[in-house]
């Protein structure tokens, strides 16, 4: 009788599944629950009737049959799988750790579940344990395109340059259209100079999306062109930050002698003051913060990367730290007596717009102190260069401040970082907002080198 009443269920089952995946979702749901009336610890229903809420765009009643199924001993493993992914969804990567490791104790050679088990470990900080979960799930899936993109992300962030191409042409390999390794060849490309192989890669992005605005962009940055964009895409900028954060200091500071942070801080010294609201723009992981902290009541720190303010908050220096887009309005609770801002601007063409929110969130004879890339040609406002960076000109970026109300007290000369080993040449500004708006002669100390 026992064994004839499992039988039964099983055939229920197995008609409720074949509803299931020809859509007939209530006469499934009906099936999957007369089952669990009579067996509620059986997992394999319960999970299936999860997935047909996911099906139905309905994720806030699948999660607890999910969740008290992946809890059965022993654990239901497609409810582990799906709620790894709910919770990834959700940004609770930490979450879906555990569950991933459920199932791989199970089932050792799942190729997908050791990918998403991955990018967990690359979002939570964990480099190294995301490389090997990539190269795991190439191994047990090697025909798994995401897989191998995966694995040639984290080579990259690790600067393994060639392994990293090699992976990404293995995910072109398998799948000719897939936009992201596209997207990244053309990038490290770019970054070698390779510009005309790089130029494949953005074309190729731009047949499958044609709206691509980080193609368009760094397509855009090769060719030059009389009429560049106004800025750097957003998400392009996002992304770069949150792919380097991890390694951030570690290759500004000891590979590349990074030092804008400490100049500016240099030449705005002498126009500080104690108790001082103090805004950092495009704080990333908080170089040269500590400079400012003894002159702050208050230091508040925003920027586009997540993941930079993840590394920032680890150093407790900020009064607070935001996510925040600067084209975005400005809607700070305070006025600032100092907003600082290095290597930020260079990812922004027109910089009218963002002078002008600086000015309109400065208090009275409040300062504003940034650096900017050099461009010589006076004649001109900006140039994107191929670098993926802008340029401004001395007269532009003295023409923006004064028609803003803001007074230079300094527009200094200087090295601003390197590229390809050679020394890029840079502005760094301070200016002064002045009580009442009018317009100024330029006065900035200049000094050329």
């Amino acid at each position: 009788m026992k064994k004839a009443a499992t039988d039964d269920f099983e055939q229920i089952f197995q008609k409720s599944y074949i509803s299931h995946k020809a859509g007939r979702f209530s006469e499934a749901e009906k099936g999957y629950r007369k089952i669990l009336d009579r067996k509620p610890q059986w997992g394999q229903p319960m999970s299936a009737l999860g997935i047909l809420y996911l099906d139905q765009n309905r994720p806030e009643k699948a999660k607890p049959l999910f969740e008290k199924a992946a809890g059965l001993n022993p654990p239901d493993l497609s409810a582990c799988y799906q709620l790894g992914r709910l919770k990834q969804m959700k940004n609770d990567h930490q979450g879906a750790i555990p569950l991933y490791q459920q199932m791989l104790e199970q089932q050792p050679e799942a190729g997908l579940v050791w990918n998403n088990l991955g990018v967990a470990y690359r979002e939570t900080g964990k480099p190294d344990d995301a490389m090997s979960s990539f190269r795991a799930a190439v191994r047990f899936a090697p025909e798994m395109a995401e897989a191998w993109n995966n694995l040639g992300v984290a080579l990259d962030e690790q600067g393994q340059g060639a392994q990293a191409l090699n992976a990404y042409q293995k995910a072109i390999d398998i799948q000719p259209d897939y936009v992201s390794p596209h997207l990244n060849i053309g990038i490290m490309l770019q970054k070698r100079e390779r510009f005309k192989e790089a130029e494949i890669h953005y074309r190729k992005v731009l047949e499958c999306q044609p709206q691509n605005e980080i193609a368009q962009f760094m397509l855009q940055s090769i060719n030059g062109g009389e009429t560049p964009p106004d800025a750097a895409p957003v998400a392009h900028v996002r992304s770069i930050f949150n792919q380097c954060a991890q390694n951030f200091e570690a290759i500004l500071v000891e590979e590349l002698a990074y030092k804008t942070p400490e100049r500016l801080f240099h030449i705005v010294r002498p126009y500080l003051s104690e108790n001082m609201e103090i805004l950092d723009i495009g704080c990333g992981t908080g170089l040269g913060a500590e400079l400012y902290q003894p002159f702050a009541k208050s230091l508040t720190g925003v920027d586009v990367s997540e993941k930079m303010l993840e590394k920032a908050a680890e150093k407790k220096i900020y009064s607070s730290l935001a996510v925040f887009d600067i084209l975005q309005p400005w809607a700070f609770p305070v006025k600032f007596d100092l907003i600082y801002s290095a290597d930020v601007f260079v990812y922004f063409g027109d910089l009218d717009h963002i002078i002008k929110s600086a000015a309109t969130s400065l208090a009275p004879g409040g300062k504003i102190a940034f650096s900017v890339e050099r461009l010589k040609d006076n004649l001109k406002n900006y140039q994107l260069y191929p670098s993926g960076r802008y340029a401004h000109s001395r007269q532009y970026i003295q023409t923006c401040l004064n028609r803003h109300g803001l007074k230079p007290l300094e527009l200094n000369s200087t090295d601003i970082r390197k590229q390809s080993g050679n020394p890029v040449k840079g502005f760094l500004v301070v200016a002064e907002r002045m009580i009442k708006a009018k317009n100024f002669l330029p006065e900035a100390n200049s000094h050329e080198s």
